[in-house]
């Protein structure tokens, strides 16, 4: 992490104590986060700042400077370019309100523009009192061109489609004429083509014969709007079913014609086949809605180590230590995930993976038994925090800490009595030290017990037994594994 020191800064105003914890419990951890992050006091001087806010800058604050100072060369704008009086972070400053997910546009010195989507927390005392900011941002630049072409892309479409809407017989796109009953009167070639069904075949259906039934009713509407003139023209996007059976979209503009004395003669509708843009409407809003939802289930994730490690921890080495091992159990995790798309990932590879530092030599001192399990994206990363916990636990204070002690951990799917199916787990330490029961619970258990319960609608149960600790973790079937339908019947050997 990179530092701005007290250079610069007048004598009279020292760094706040709750804000020099904070510098002293962060420093180190910043450069850790996949986010550009700065920390500054309440005059707005830059104290601490990671390596990604540089990147972003493209520059370094000198010493004692503010981020007014800092940033006096570069123009803040909201994305439509209305200049800002002020920075948001002035904003918080001023106000002591923080700022979520805010997109502004920064113009550096040299000219050169980037748009960042920007999160502000204000720090304060133990009195209530404005200290400080912490303040995160990262570059969204490409994904807002992306986003500005894929809207380019659909503009020409259209414009395209406009223009061949002229054509007929040979146009490459479908065109039909319509009665005010629904009957077709005329079809092209290549609404044949769309649709799979011949000229003759269509020539004697209704119009909504073969649309979607999840599609038909707005259409149907749209048409006898039409027919009763209360709209000339409608556009839609439709389902229809091909004559193999395929399920096709199909954008449809559907015009009327007059006759002098205002009747109704019959309606052009030009038809196009628009299933490949839909699925890559569809793929394009997935990839987006997974960035954007690991982006901030990752920063709500760190936000909830860092603050509930934060309250156990009796000093900044200790905070430090703990919250270092919980971001790199998370950051397995992720690795997991990544080497797999982000789709699955092993039970078994997920234990070797956050045991492996543990086993040394002795390969026995961690058994675990369980047929292959595949899990989804959700349950690796929740059980990747319990494992993590229990192993940490283990090292201090159980098995783990002594060189002849041993855990095992056992899986299967299983059903529990009212014959749901579950994926169960054991944790067992054996050949430790005595264990005796804590007088109060600790951070550890409570994100065992608690995260299995709200991410995965399961159950967690701890037993400081004397011989060692055991824990038991039960969790749905359906929220744990991609394969949910094969389950052994109950009663299953524990044993094999």
């Amino acid at each position: 992490m990179l530092d701005s020191n007290d250079k610069g800064r007048p004598a009279s105003m020292p760094i706040p104590p709750a804000l020099n914890a904070v510098l002293r419990a962060s420093d180190g951890i910043l450069d850790m986060l996949p986010i550009a992050t700065f920390i500054c006091d309440a005059r707005g001087t830059i104290l601490q700042y990671n390596r990604r806010a540089t990147e972003i800058w493209g520059r370094t604050p000198g010493p004692g400077e503010t981020h007014e100072q800092f940033s006096a060369a570069s123009r803040f704008r909201e994305l439509d370019g209305t200049p800002m009086a002020r920075s948001l972070l002035a904003e918080v400053l001023a106000t002591g309100t923080p700022v979520r997910d805010a997109e502004r546009m920064v113009e550096h010195a040299d000219g050169a523009q980037v748009i960042v989507s920007v999160n502000i927390d204000p720090l304060r005392n133990a009195k209530g009192e404005l200290v400080g900011a912490v303040n995160c941002f990262y570059d969204i630049t490409e994904r807002k061109r992306i986003d500005a072409a894929l809207e380019q892309s659909r503009l020409r479409a259209l414009e395209q489609e406009q223009r061949l809407a002229a054509t007929y017989e040979h146009a490459a796109i479908g065109i039909s004429e319509v009665a005010p009953d629904g009957r077709f009167l005329r079809v092209n070639e290549a609404i044949c083509a769309i649709t799979g069904f011949s000229r003759e075949h269509l020539l004697t259906r209704m119009l909504f014969t073969h649309t979607h039934p999840d599609d038909a009713d707005s259409d149907r509407e749209g048409f006898r709007k039409q027919v009763a003139g209360q709209l000339e023209f409608y556009s839609m996007e439709k389902r229809f079913i091909r004559k193999d059976g395929r399920v096709i979209w199909l954008s449809v503009r559907s015009s009327s014609v007059r006759a002098d004395d205002g009747h109704l003669l019959y309606v052009v509708r030009v038809v196009q086949d628009i299933t490949e843009r839909k699925a890559a409407e569809r793929r394009q809003k997935l990839l987006m809605d997974e960035l954007n939802h690991r982006v901030k289930n990752t920063l709500a994730t760190v936000q909830s180590l860092a603050s509930q490690t934060a309250r156990g921890a009796a000093t900044p080495a200790a905070f430090r230590e703990s919250f270092e091992g919980r971001l790199i159990a998370l950051s397995k995790a992720h690795d997991q995930l990544t080497m797999h798309h982000w789709e699955n990932a092993d039970l078994r590879e997920l234990l070797s993976g956050s045991l492996a530092p543990y086993t040394g030599a002795r390969l026995d001192r961690v058994v675990l038994r369980g047929e292959d399990i595949v899990l989804r994206p959700r349950a690796v990363l929740t059980l990747a925090m319990a494992f993590h916990e229990l192993a940490t636990n283990a090292a201090k204070y159980g098995a783990l800490s002594v060189p002849g002690g041993r855990v095992e951990i056992r899986w299967q799917p299983a059903r529990d009595d009212a014959g749901r199916s579950q994926l169960r787990i054991e944790w067992i330490e054996q050949d430790g030290p005595r264990v005796v029961a804590p007088q109060k619970r600790g951070f550890g258990s409570t994100l065992i017990e608690g995260s299995i319960a709200a991410e995965l609608s399961g159950n967690a149960r701890l037993a400081f037994e004397p011989i060692g600790l055991h824990c038991e973790i039960a969790i749905p079937l359906e929220m744990a594994t991609v394969d949910s339908d094969h389950v052994p019947e109950a009663g299953m050997d524990w044993s094999i």
